[in-house]
């Protein structure tokens, strides 16, 4: 935990270094848009529930809140490997991966082993110069020979459209696993990623990338100045892929649609004030976990 907010520390001061690009074009939402965000937000904290609540569908308000998944694939042990689940609602399939645990130090190791590493092409073909986040891509190689399957699977019985959601750690994994689902299903299927708090997960390269196969069906969800989509530091060579959705005030009702990747008109337009505002009140980490459309994204509220 003591090098974790030493990176955070260090990721607060890097700030005052950057140079992020501002982009015309950064629109408000309307509340219809941002009601699309709220089955997601829940099927992204149904996954903290641990997969016995998720195979029942019981986990609280958040499985009362969407409609019921017939569940395909859970795994995960809450530390090495993030929780995950994989389910269909008639005409989606879903794929949630839980963030980190911070009571387990094999899950917080997952976030701090910062390495850039290149990636295999057996699951992203074509990404020559693409690194990503070494701990990040450790968990998803974990994962993904069990995910992989079980989306094709339902895509085979008729379900084209799939959906990849995931906080944090999980909206880390969120981005790979879309990405990778969309190489693997090529035009069978339509993947999209809405994801909330999601770190950098790898360098400019990988934005490229993720920008170039999913375009902009890969959106993720910021909460004002929450500091974890400031990680890693960008100057340590990690970039956010593009489509920040930036609720403009903490747990706030004006959602911004960012163009662009790291775009200064949303939350990089903080800079070092903001960041050192969030990091001082970090150990709360109420704004990390929202509420995004209304919905805290924790455990808090699951059934046990």
């Amino acid at each position: 935990m003591l090098r974790t907010l030493v990176a955070l520390a260090t990721a607060a001061a890097s700030l005052v270094a950057a140079a992020p690009v501002e982009r015309a074009g950064a629109w408000d939402l309307s509340a219809d848009v941002v009601a699309t965000w709220h089955p997601m937000a829940h099927y992204a904290a149904a996954v903290y529930c641990g997969p016995d609540s998720v195979r029942s569908w019981s986990c609280g308000v958040h499985c009362d809140h969407t409609t019921k998944l017939n569940i395909l694939a859970t795994g995960g042990d809450n530390g090495y490997n993030p929780y995950y689940y994989v389910g269909t609602n008639g005409s989606h399939v879903i794929v949630s991966i839980a963030g980190t645990n911070p009571l387990s130090p094999d899950s917080i190791g997952i976030d701090i082993d910062f390495d850039l590493v290149n990636v295999d092409t057996k699951y992203f073909p074509g990404s020559s110069g693409v690194q990503v986040h070494h701990g990040f891509y450790g968990a998803f190689t974990r994962m993904a020979g069990a995910i992989g399957p079980a989306v094709q699977n339902a895509v085979k019985g008729g379900t084209k459209q799939v959906l990849v959601t995931g906080h944090s750690l999980g909206g880390a994994q969120g981005h790979l696993v879309a990405t990778y689902l969309q190489k693997l299903l090529g035009s069978s299927a339509t993947v999209s990623a809405r994801v909330f708090a999601s770190p950098r997960v790898g360098n400019p390269a990988w934005a490229n990338y993720v920008d170039a196969t999913l375009g902009n069906r890969a959106q993720h969800m910021v909460n004002n100045n929450d500091v974890v989509p400031q990680l890693p530091p960008g100057d340590w060579g990690f970039q956010q892929s593009s489509n920040e959705i930036w609720i403009t005030r903490p747990g706030g009702t004006q959602y911004r649609a960012c163009p662009g990747q790291e775009n200064y008109s949303c939350q990089d337009g903080l800079g070092i004030v903001g960041a050192v505002v969030n990091f001082a009140l970090y150990l709360d980490a109420a704004v990390h976990l929202g509420p995004y459309v209304g919905v805290w994204i924790s455990s808090l509220e699951c059934e046990y």
